[in-house]
């Protein structure tokens, strides 16, 4: 599908934190021997650049001295010219100055510091520039009526973008009021109401989701189809707490068509990841009308482990399939995109359980891959060391074509509804009819998408000719909000201290009817620096969840390590 590189992208809330004087040499874009780590920027693919905004940086300055501070929340948007090859060690970084912002939340002032409500716009021009400016949108007053939320899940489709969960915390809203249930739409032609609340969540028991990833599958049903993939869910009203937070499990995903709204559920065969959450996701059409869509990365800290694996899902077959090689930089927190027909480009990451005290050593932890960027090849399912921006087409990886050559479609089992929807669209209809296709990015997830927008600290999207990507961090109020059955993984247990101290402050425990495995909350990290306990926030009441002021949060999707062999 063509796209066109001219974007409008929606931007939430920007923050400008203080900084101090002696991190004044702290760049946004530090050399190659200068740079640490990058966290939580989101990505996007706009033309032949693809666009980074939002998150924190960490570097050496004053020939190894570390800055005051552990990181520094960004003041440019990033780019790097995809119609060119390169070495990630070599790679130009170009920036586009804007106000400061990270991830939906204040980054290091105590108390936070931060910034009035409102809604942005960044126009690209074609070269790896743009600019920012106030876009107000039908419904703004609601808008901005919405609570400050980080760590949701966020994804784009043609007609809108679409936030999934969240969690407020004191640094992301004045009255934080912890997870968040349901999902925000915001659309964008709407000439009276862009944004839109919806309540119907069933990936988890009270709808919420924290720190997942989310991916637009254009080519399957009437519609396309949003897939949710893994991530933490939490508990509200009664029994919130530390111990008891549960996880999405990838074993079965929730799908749901974004015109209807209508869910489904799907279990999946082969070898699917373990519970995880702050992974990254990106999906690209074979040439036999598979679509396959590639998880790399996350964290479990209830385990203790930060990942380097990338699978891969296969549709319409839901197998998935592990990429054989030996991992040697495990990050989460990064972003990433497909780029050069059958890449993906990561960007940013750390490894948070390399350190397992509540600090923030990560940030000090020079990354492997050189200025956070690795590029993984999606057929050959390896790690490169060089962007090849004349890459052959993308088609399946072998292990995929093998399963489906062995006939193993016809024992998939669908549940209602689904495999009608495999077999619709074109992708559908052209597997199960034998007619090939022209292999094709289908990249519409949380870390970027083929057009358009990218967030700036928030929601990214795209208005008028390019998709929008939601990115922003809010949280929607909720009148009401249900308790729907869920399919989530594991027994209670409890979940280890966080970096930060936000997810040990809400960590929610479930009813005594639910079990549920304990999940990493992704506003962990965030917390640089404790809070008392007077800015913990407040158990949310069951009845209703009352979304507040928007807030920026750390996103990140890319995974920025060195490039694999």
């Amino acid at each position: 599908m063509p796209r066109s590189w001219l974007a409008a992208l929606l931007a939430i809330a920007q923050l400008s934190p203080v900084c101090r004087a002696d991190d004044a040499d702290a760049l946004d874009v530090p050399s190659a021997d200068n740079y640490l780590r990058r966290v939580f920027a989101r990505a996007s693919v706009l033309g032949d650049w693809a666009y980074f905004d939002g998150g924190e940086v960490s570097q050496y300055i004053e020939n190894g001295k570390n800055t005051s501070r552990p990181s520094s929340p960004l003041s440019s948007t990033l780019s790097i010219d995809l119609s060119k090859s390169w070495k990630p060690a070599d790679v130009a970084i170009k920036q586009t100055q804007k106000a400061r912002s990270t991830s939906g939340e204040a980054s290091h002032p105590i108390p936070p510091i931060r910034p009035p409500r409102g809604s942005g716009s960044f126009r690209a021009n074609g070269d790896g520039g743009g600019s920012w400016s106030t876009d107000l949108k039908p419904g703004n007053d609601f808008f901005t009526q919405l609570t400050r939320s980080q760590g949701g899940v966020y994804v784009s489709t043609p007609d809108s973008g679409f936030y999934f969960g969240g969690y407020s915390d004191a640094k992301s809203d004045p009255n934080p009021e912890g997870p968040v249930p349901g999902f925000l739409q915001f659309n964008y032609t709407a000439t009276d109401q862009a944004w839109t609340n919806h309540t119907e969540a069933p990936y988890s028991t009270y709808g919420t989701l924290v720190g997942g990833s989310a991916h637009y599958v254009p080519n399957y049903g009437p519609n396309g189809l949003i897939m949710i993939f893994g991530g933490r869910s939490h508990v509200i009203g009664s029994g919130q707490s530390n111990s008891n937070v549960g996880w999405l499990d990838f074993g079965s995903i929730h799908v749901m068509d974004p015109v209807t709204k209508k869910w489904y559920s799907q279990k999946t065969s082969g070898n699917a990841p373990g519970a995880r959450m702050w992974h990254c996701t990106v999906g690209a059409q074979s040439r036999n009308n598979t679509c396959e869509i590639f998880v790399f990365g996350g964290t479990n800290m209830a385990n203790r482990e930060t990942y380097d694996e990338v699978h891969v899902l296969s549709l319409p077959g839901f197998v998935w399939k592990k990429a054989d090689y030996a991992p040697t930089s495990p990050r989460d927190c990064m972003s990433c995109i497909v780029a050069g027909q059958r890449q993906m480009v990561t960007f940013g990451g750390i490894d948070r359980m390399k350190w397992n005290d509540n600090s923030t050593d990560f940030f000090r932890d020079p990354d492997t891959f050189p200025q956070g960027v690795g590029v993984f090849d999606l057929t050959d399912m390896t790690w490169k060391d060089e962007y090849n921006a004349d890459a052959s087409s993308y088609d399946s990886p072998e292990a995929i074509k093998t399963w489906y050559n062995e006939g193993n479609i016809a024992n998939v089992e669908y549940s209602e509804g689904v495999e009608g929807l495999m077999k619709s669209g074109t992708a559908g209809s052209g597997f199960f009819s034998g007619s090939g296709s022209d292999s094709t990015p289908v990249d519409s997830g949380s870390g970027s998408t083929n057009t358009g927008a990218i967030a700036g600290g928030v929601v990214g999207g795209v208005v008028g000719v390019a998709l929008i990507v939601l990115a922003a961090f809010c949280l929607m109020r909720r009148r009401k909000h249900k308790k729907v059955p869920t399919e989530e993984t594991g027994a209670a247990v409890e979940a280890p201290a966080h970096p930060h101290g936000m997810e040990q402050a809400y960590s929610p425990n479930p009813p005594p009817s639910t079990t549920v495995a304990p999940s990493e909350l992704q506003g962990e990290y965030h917390d640089h620096s404790p809070y008392s306990a007077s800015e913990v926030p407040k158990t949310m009441q069951p009845p209703e969840m009352d979304a507040q002021e928007p807030r920026h949060f750390y996103a990140a999707e890319l995974d920025g390590s060195e490039a694999r062999r």
